[in-house]
C-alpha cells in the first residue's frame, strides 16, 4: 500500500501542474482577445492574415504556399480550437491558395469566401473537392457586401465589382478579393495582389479609401502601389507580405520609395517576421 501511495504522489503532482499550466494558458489567452487583432503572418512568398475579434470569431484570409500555415494557426490558436468562422481565399494562385488545402484538412470552417472563377491549376480543383466533401457554405464575392464580425467591426468587399463565377479571366488577378477591415475608428485595406489597372478602377468608382493600414498589393511588386492609389489610401502604416531572397526581386525598391514618401511606415514579413497590429 505505501509504494502505491508513493507511486500515486508524482502523478498527481503531474497532473496538477498540467492543469496549473492549461488555466494559465487559458487565462492569458482570454486576456489577449480583449483586443482586435490582426495577424500578418510570416509565411514565405505568399499572403496570410489572420484576424481575431473581441467576441471570438475568426477569420482566415489566404495561407500562403505550404503547410507552415499550420504552424502558424498552432501558435495563436488554442489548443482545442479547431474552427475558424471565415476563410477567404481572394483568389487562385498557389502562393495564396496552397497552405487553405492544410487548413481545410485540419479544421472546420464555417464559411468560405472566394470568386468562383474557373483555373486550371490542380490544387484548385482539391479545393473544389474539398468544399464539396465538408459541405461548407461558399459566398461568392462581389463590391457591396459586407460581413460582420461583431456590432463595431466588418469587412467591406470593394472587389471584384462583378460575379466571375464559372468564368476564366485571362489574368486571375482580375478577380481579385479587395477589402477594407474596419474596427471602430480603425481601417485597414487588404489588396490581395491588386495591380494597378485595379487600383485605377477603384479609384474611378470612388467611395472612402482611406485606411490606417495599406496591406501592399502584390507583394511590393512593381505592378502594384501606384503614386495616386498611395493618395487616396494615405496609410499611417504599409505591410509587405514577401519571402526572404525571393526569385521575383520583391519588394520593388520604387514601391518603397513611394511608400515612403507618401508617409507611411514600411513592416515587411521577410524582415521583421510575424507583423501583430492590436486595435
Amino acid at each position: 500500500m505505501t509504494a502505491i501511495i508513493k507511486n500515486i504522489k508524482p502523478v498527481f503532482l503531474a497532473v496538477l501542474f498540467v492543469i496549473v499550466v492549461v488555466i494559465w494558458y487559458a487565462v492569458f489567452y482570454f486576456e489577449t482577445r480583449q483586443n482586435f487583432l490582426i495577424h500578418f503572418f510570416d509565411i514565405g512568398q505568399g499572403d496570410a492574415i489572420f484576424i481575431e475579434v473581441p467576441n471570438g470569431n475568426q477569420i482566415l484570409i489566404d495561407g500562403g504556399s505550404s503547410i507552415r500555415i499550420l504552424d502558424k494557426l498552432g501558435g495563436v490558436m488554442p489548443f482545442w480550437d479547431r474552427s475558424l468562422d471565415l476563410i477567404i481565399l481572394t483568389h487562385p494562385h498557389a502562393d495564396h491558395l496552397d497552405g487553405l488545402l492544410e487548413v481545410l484538412k485540419r479544421y472546420d470552417a464555417d464559411m468560405i469566401m472566394e470568386t468562383g472563377v474557373n483555373h486550371s491549376l490542380p490544387e484548385y480543383e482539391e479545393w473544389r473537392k474539398l468544399l464539396n466533401e465538408k459541405e461548407i457554405r461558399v459566398i461568392t464575392a462581389k463590391r457591396g457586401q459586407r460581413v460582420r464580425l461583431a456590432e463595431s467591426a466588418g469587412l467591406d468587399v470593394l472587389m471584384p465589382f462583378r460575379n466571375f463565377s464559372g468564368e476564366s479571366p485571362k489574368n486571375i488577378h482580375e478577380s481579385m478579393i479587395v477589402a477594407k477591415l474596419y474596427y471602430g475608428s480603425n481601417t485597414a485595406f487588404l489588396t490581395g495582389d491588386a495591380e494597378k489597372s485595379l487600383e485605377y478602377q477603384l479609384l474611378f468608382y470612388g467611395g472612402d479609401l482611406n485606411s490606417d493600414i495599406l496591406k501592399v498589393g502584390h507583394h511590393g511588386s512593381k505592378t502594384s502601389t501606384s503614386e495616386e492609389f498611395l493618395k487616396a489610401v494615405s496609410p499611417e502604416l504599409a505591410i509587405i507580405s514577401v519571402g526572404r531572397k525571393n526569385r521575383y526581386g520583391h519588394p520593388n525598391q520604387e514601391v518603397i520609395d513611394r511608400i515612403i514618401k507618401a508617409g507611411a511606415q514600411v513592416r515587411r514579413t521577410d524582415q521583421n517576421g510575424d507583423i501583430l497590429i492590436k486595435w
